[in-house]
């Protein structure tokens, strides 16, 4: 037989366990990285619904908004004819003295 002495034994030994913890290692990796590309996709489906959610809720807001906007120009306008009017009637009343 060939001469082993026993640091050949034990770097030996420790090269086979930390062989076989690094296989282990690797599985555990490939789950977690499987995991995690579960729990993104679902984060991504759980935001674009999130995402149209929002868009739902923001379209009558904004027609509210829209509606608003439309009826303080329309008072403006409205004021301002009615001063236009006022001050028509009033050179009117001036010109015919």
């Amino acid at each position: 037989m060939l001469p082993v002495d026993t640091t050949q034994i034990i770097l030996l030994a420790v090269i086979i366990v930390l062989t076989i913890f690094l296989v282990v290692i690797g599985f555990q990796v490939f789950f977690v990285l499987k995991d995690l590309r579960k729990t993104l996709f679902r984060l991504n489906r759980l935001f674009d619904n999130a995402d149209d959610l929002v868009g739902q809720v923001k379209k009558p807001i904004e027609s509210a908004g829209n509606i608003f906007t439309a009826m303080t120009a329309g008072v403006g306008i409205a004021h301002l004819l009615k001063r236009g009017s006022k001050e028509t009637k009033g050179t009117e009343g001036t010109k015919g003295k």
